[in-house]
């Protein structure tokens, strides 16, 4: 009932933006091209999610490495 009483619904920015694009995505075709190039090769969020699991691995491997000098040398201390 209140939902009558005010009136039509305010239409924001932010949600008649994202209509319009909607709209020009769809009347344009762009749509599969939008979401080849995002899931590409040379997709900037491809490419971040690569390199972060680069750097994790690179640090592991380091961790590894400086846990077993960490051992030799209490081992060489301990004798």
């Amino acid at each position: 009932l209140l939902s009558q009483m005010g009136g039509p619904a305010k239409l924001t920015t932010i949600s008649k933006t994202s209509s319009d694009w909607d709209n020009f995505k769809d009347t344009t075709g762009l749509t599969d091209e939008l979401e080849t190039k995002s899931k590409g090769k040379d997709a900037y969020l491809v490419k971040q999610d690569f390199l972060k699991r680069v750097d994790v691995r690179r640090f592991e491997l380091e961790k590894v490495e400086r846990d077993k000098k960490r051992v030799a040398n209490a081992n060489a201390l301990a004798k």
